[in-house]
Parts: structure tokens; sequence; C-alpha cells
């Protein structure tokens, strides 16, 4: 069965409908009595379609709002008495680009009329608007209100009557009347929101005295009001519902998700004469002076992407500021890293503090549902708040409560938000997840960016229906070229963006946490190199190995020559003539033992951490035993291999000792040091680079997807731990070789020789690689430390 649409005011903008349930709008004051009267929504209503999106949208809203407050809304010919000149004439020309605005007000009015007890229907409208509208061209969304209206009138609705009024949409008419009584009960028992009573500037309701009015929707007011009790300024929004908002919002404690404080139930007198009283909901919360990213995103788009930066940030939260009467912050390291701060780089400041605000609430089980611009507030350092949550818990209990609360603005919505939405289409509201959320806030961020969205919209809609196929088939269309810098940071960005707003949910960013640690690459292009290296770099070609050549490169090879070198220097410089078929023999069985049980550790310890990077690659995340296996494959292999060339050394002189009389105690010392040297350099060389390896290479592809690692403070002690110990044996290695060719009795030096200089480029390769090793994970440090904020807050 298809969704149903839940019972709120729709409204367009530029191809792309809104689902208004509490916005939160800043009203400038060069617009007087905020975009009540008719003249403010002619004046808006005749601006060129080359307009921003954001004062179209205010088009319809002021359009609304003025129906609301007509108390004539309920009539069919003062609708189109209200409906701006523009579209008037539009009708006139034969252009039906006003078909939009018209049907919201339409959906309005009758509601309207049902809430005055006067129901009109349909047929009234087609009537009054021949030209426009008729039973046989009617759109869904019409057809779906007056259905909704009967039914809370008390009315049953028949399916017969429908469907000889309306032949067209019998296909999607039909599920309507065919479902369980549960979504139709969900619609029944969604309260209608009017627009609460206009409270004047110095009224005092309750605790509060109302200062200012700061903006206001198609269901709520908000005012700067002083809580007298706590002697404090507070945002006070006023409606005559509040819905699940202020227990969802009172649970979190998080920097970048607006606090509310409280919520108070009062009975106000709206009409003196009548002596009538109105039930009103006050939810008072933080107040934040800087306006929302939509002023930010309409100052951006009038300054070309070269000459942006953030100061443009500061210019809009400055504005909204004086706007307000509230001075701006003398002192701010936030503010001092905005000033003149790359634009690609604010973007991403302001998208991972949203991100892990999301991630908050989704943990907390709640979705937002309805991120956009306008539901994200400003400090007066410009420090992005989250709110207007279109509250919905995840999980909700059953098909109708999922459905009951959907929301959201279409024009952000994600693909399968759409598919919920829409009559035509088998969307679950259950399936609108925390995905939903972050593409969401990829379509804020790249609007942030680019001054306008990812899709291309441009095609002509005539209901809501298909708006919303229109939409959803945008999304999956290429996305608009955007104007690039091509800077470290942009690039970063406009990758992560990009999978953000993958069409398929499970290729999106796994959580909010995710999503911030990718955006929080693009502060910091050095670490940006390491998550996704440029292709043709050592790092990139790495990549590309299989772990199983790294270990035998970096393992095997070095032991083999380090054997190779130490049997020879043996022969020539230590055992006589008589005792060197014995040293083959002993040689044959130490290494028959020694070997495979040192390589058969290595390939055990190996084969977790090349599982573990084989599933990096199917895109799943690895645990911390997978990691820690992959991080401290190196110091095993090493402490493998040293124990084995310890235990030969020990085992070669009690051998040769037991079975030759001859043999002294100084050449079994010789003997003895001769392997701890060659063993030390076939330590060092695999420590060191499969350190590298890991820090550099394999650690940020591992933990790539989820941009996060709890233990990366105990980690990075290791390596660099690891390291500094791996830098002093190779600083030791030299000079046993040196002191061993000094106090050596033999004549024949040329292979200690070797194993000496081995030793010293040994040490130079274990300094440059300790140096590497200490930068890199100094710069992993800056966006994945668990104990510093690598970003101003």
């Amino acid at each position: 069965m298809h969704a149903i649409l839940p019972r709120c005011s729709l409204s367009w903008a530029r191809g792309t409908f809104f689902v208004y349930r509490f916005p939160v709008r800043r009203i400038s004051k060069q617009t007087s009595c905020v975009m009540t009267s008719r003249q403010s929504a002619q004046r808006r209503a005749s601006t060129t379609a080359e307009d921003s999106t954001l004062d179209l949208d205010e088009i319809l809203l002021a359009c609304l709002e003025c129906l609301a407050e007509d108390e004539e809304g309920g009539n069919p010919q003062r609708v189109w008495e209200l409906l701006p000149a523009r579209f008037q004439n539009d009708a006139a020309a034969g252009d039906r680009s006003g078909r939009f605005v018209l049907v919201e007000m339409v959906k309005m009015s009758m509601a309207i009329a049902v809430q005055n007890e006067c129901p009109r229907w349909l047929d009234d409208y087609f009537d009054t608007f021949p030209e426009w509208f008729s039973a046989e061209s009617a759109p869904f969304d019409l057809v779906m209100e007056e259905i909704q209206l009967r039914r809370e009138c008390g009315q049953t609705p028949e399916h017969a009557h429908y469907r000889n009024r309306f032949p067209h949409l019998e296909s999607v008419l039909k599920p309507l009347f065919d479902s369980s009584g549960d979504q139709h009960a969900s619609i029944a028992k969604t309260p209608r929101r009017g627009t609460p009573t206009e409270l004047a500037v110095g009224a005092v309701v309750d605790d509060f005295e109302i200062i200012q009015k700061l903006g206001e929707g198609a269901f709520a007011h908000v005012y700067l009001a002083r809580q007298n009790s706590m002697s404090r300024l507070v945002a006070l929004k006023v409606a005559n519902d509040t819905g699940d908002e202020p227990q969802a919002l009172a649970q979190f404690d998080h920097p970048n998700i607006v606090r509310v404080f409280d919520q108070r139930q009062v009975a106000v007198r709206d009409d003196e004469a009548a002596g009538r009283l109105s039930e009103l909901y006050l939810l008072y919360m933080q107040f934040h002076p800087g306006g929302t990213l939509a002023d930010v995103v309409r100052l951006a788009r009038s300054v070309p992407l070269v000459q942006r930066d953030g100061d443009i940030h500061l210019r809009a939260v400055d504005q909204a500021l004086l706007e307000s009467a509230q001075v701006v912050p003398d002192r701010s390291t936030t503010r001092a890293w905005l000033v003149g701060c790359e634009w690609p780089k604010v973007v991403a400041w302001v998208g991972l503090q949203l991100a892990d605000s999301l991630h908050t609430a989704h943990e907390a089980g709640v979705l937002h549902r309805d991120v956009k611009p306008a539901n994200v507030l400003l400090t007066a350092e410009g420090l992005p708040q989250l709110a207007d949550f279109n509250v919905s818990m995840a999980g909700t209990a059953g098909r109708a409560g999922a459905a009951s609360s959907l929301g959201g603005s279409v024009g952000y919505m994600a693909p399968e938000h759409l598919d919920a939405m829409s009559i035509t289409r088998d969307g679950r509201p259950e399936d609108v997840g925390e995905a939903a959320d972050l593409y969401s806030l990829a379509v804020l961020l790249w609007e942030l960016w680019q001054g306008k969205r990812p899709f291309d919209c441009s095609h002509e809609t005539h209901s809501w229906t298909e708006l919303l196929e229109e939409q959803h088939a945008a999304r999956k269309r290429e996305f608009l070229v955007p104007d690039r810098l091509d800077t470290p940071s942009e690039r970063v960005l406009e990758s992560v963006l990009r999978s953000a707003l993958s069409v398929n949910p499970g290729d999106r960013p796994e959580n909010g946490a995710a999503m911030s640690g990718s955006l929080r690459l693009a502060m910091h292009p050095e670490a940006a190199r390491l998550f996704d290296p440029k292709p043709g770099s050592w790092m990139h070609v790495l990549g590309k190995v299989s772990p199983w050549w790294l270990s035998v490169v970096s393992i095997l090879l070095p032991n083999i020559a380090a054997g190779f070198i130490n049997y020879f220097y043996n022969h020539s410089e230590i055992m006589p003539a008589e005792m060197r078929a014995s040293l083959d023999e002993f040689a044959i069985w130490v290494n028959s033992v020694a070997f495979p049980l040192g390589v058969g550790l290595i390939v055990g310890y190996t084969r977790a951490s090349a599982r573990a990077l084989k599933a990096t690659r199917q895109g799943e995340s690895v645990g911390e035993d997978e990691l820690n296996s992959m991080l401290r494959l190196g110091y095993r292999a090493a402490s493998i291999g040293g124990t084995c060339w310890l235990i030969a050394g020990l085992v070669y002189p009690l051998l040769l000792k037991a079975r030759f009389d001859e043999f002294t105690d100084g050449q079994a010392v010789h003997f003895f040091i001769s392997l701890l040297i060659c063993g030390g350099v076939a330590m060092v060389y695999p420590l060191f680079a499969l350190n590298v390896v890991a820090t550099c290479v394999h650690y940020p592809k591992m933990i790539r997807q989820t941009m996060r690692d709890p233990n990366f403070e105990r980690h990075s002690q290791q390596m660099i731990g690891d390291s500094e110990s791996f830098l002093l044996i190779a600083a030791v290695i030299p000079l046993m070789g040196a002191a061993l060719m000094v106090f050596s009795e033999g004549q024949t030096k040329e292979y200690l020789l070797i194993a000496i200089i081995a030793g010293m480029i040994g040490l130079l390769g274990a300094f440059a690689s300790y140096r590497i090793i200490v930068r890199t994970w100094a710069v992993l440090s800056e966006v994945l430390s668990n104990e510093t904020t690598a970003t101003p807050r």
C-alpha cells in the first residue's frame, strides 16, 4: 500500500515543494510587518525566474499566510483576489506557471472553510477557476485534500463517487479506499495547526515579555522574549500545537543542536469583544541572533565563487545581529578563523558540525527529516545550530505512525523520502532513516558551496504527484556541473558530497560521524592526501599491491639476505675448515625448523590483515581486532624474526661446543654477536617498511568508511613507541659490527663490513621512516584525535 501524505500545508518554489510544519523565518526590517499583507505577496510575486529559490519560497509562504489571516479565506472568489497579479496575468496569457500556488491556496481555503464550519468542496473552486481546474484535469493533491477534509468533518467519502467524478485518478484513488483503517486514522488524528494568535511587542504572556518578532511560518510565530524569572533572553515559539519537538530536542546537550529549555501551555484572550480564549503552546529555547544558514546562502549566491570566503558567513551573521540589535563579539577564535578562510573549508566546517549533531540525534533514535538552510540557526560567533526537527522517532510503531511523522522540504529530500511521500510509488515511510538526513545535509552543503542545489529540476510539472516524480528523476540524472576552484579542500568536499548524494542509501556514509570525519578532511588537505592519495603517488601504488607481496618483500627478503651474509661470514671468519661441514649440517636442521615456524606465524598474522583490507575494499567496516592486527604486523614480524635469530645465536654455539672441544668460548661469543648483528638488520628493515605502509596506506584505507578510531591515541603511541625502540636497535647494530671488526682475530672481514654497511643503510632508512611515521600520525591526529578538536567550534 502506498504512503499517505500527512496533513500539512504544501508550498512551492521554482519547482520545489516544501512541507511546512514550524518553519522559522528571519524577516528583515525592510519588509515591515513580515510579509502578511497582500502588497508584500504581490511584490514578491513580481520576481523573475532568475530570483533565488529562497526568495521564491517566500512567495507562496506569503500567499498562504495572507489567505490564512483573511476572514473570507474560505471563499473561492477571495482566493482569486489574493492570488498575486503576476499569476493572474499568466492565466490570462494561457501560462500555467502559477498553478502550483493556486493549488496550495485552494487546499488551504478548503481547510479554512471546514474550520469555519461552512465547508466548500472542489466543485465550488472548479466553477470559480474553470480555466485552471476541472474534474477531468484535477490534480490528485486536491482530490485527496477533499477526501481528508471530509473525513475530518465526520463524513465517509464513497469510492464510487470519486471514481465517477475523477476517472483519470482511479489508479491512485483506489488504494486510498482499499487501505486499512490505520492509515485513515493516522490522517484524522493528525492535529490541524492553524495560525496562532499574534502577540504584540511589549505584551506579557506567562513568564515572557515580547521584545521583537523574529519570524513566522504558516503555523507558528517566533519572538525574541525576555524570561522574567530567569532574567534571560530566549527565542519563544508560539503555536497552537508543538507536536513532539520539545521532547525530542530537550534530551540533547550538543553544541550544534539548539537547546530547548522547556514548554508551557497557556490560555490567551484573542478576541476581546467575544471574550474567546485560545490555548497556545510556548516553546522557549536558546536565542541565537545570528540568523539562519539561509541568509548565508542568499548572500553567497550574490558573490562569485572565486570571491567567496569566510567573510561572507560573518557578513550574514553581522547583518542578523544588527537587525536584532545585538552586539558583535569582540573576541572570538571562531570568528578570527573564519576571516578570509577558503570557502570550501567554511562549507566543510559547517557540514562536519551538522553531521556530528545528526549523529547524536540518530543515536538517540531521533530523525530530523527536514534538514535545510532555514532550519540551521547561527550564533553570534557563526556556529551552526540545528533546529526545527520535523520530529520522527526512528522505528516509529507501525506504518501509520511513520506516515504521520513524514514531512520535510522536497528540494532537499532523499530519493527514498520522495518515494514515501509519493502516491504512485511503493515507498515506505519507515525506509526514511538516518541516511535520508545525511542526504539532505549533502544537498544543503552543495547549495551553500555552489549557491544552488545539485539537481536540474527545470522540467515543468503541474501537480504535486508530477513534481515528486520529476524530483525523483532529477536525483538519478547527472548533477549540474559545479563551479570549481580546484583546491585540495574543494576536491575532498565534492567527493564527500557526491558520496552522500548516492541514490542508494547503502552507498552513503555509514553514519553522521563518518560524514563528519570525511568533511574534516577538507579542513586538512595534507590529511586528505592520506585518505585519498593522488593517482600515481607511492601511497596509491602501494595501496594496489597485495599485502601478501608486501609481507614477502618486507620480511622474507631481509631475513634471507641476512642469513646468507651471516653464513658466509661464519664460514670464512670464525669456523676452521674441519668444523664447516658440521656447521652446514646444523644450519640445515636449524633453518628447517626456524624458517617454517617464522613463516607460519607471519602468514597467520598477514592473513588477518589481508582479510581486513579485503573487507575494506568491499565497503565493510573493520573491527578493533583487525585494525590492531594490521598495525602490529611490522612489530610482530620483527619480533618473530628477532626471536628466531636470537635462538639460533644460542643454539649454533652450543651445538658446536658440544661436538668440538676445540671450539673456544671466544669463537662462541663471536658467533653469537655475528648472528645478533645480522638478526638486527633482519628485524629493522621489516618493521619500518611495514610500519610505514601500515601508517600511510593501510590504516587510512581501513578507517576511511567510518573516519572514527576510538583507540586512535593508543594506536598512535604504539606505532611511534615501536619505531623509537627499533630505531635504537638500528643505531646499536653498526656499533656492534664495528666493535666486532676491531676485536676480531680473523683476517677476512669483507662480509662483516657488508653487514656494517647494511646496518648503516638500515639506520638511515629507519630514521627516515621514523620521521615519516611520526609526521603522519601527527597529521592523522588532526582529523582522528579523540582528545582535541582540530577545528574551531
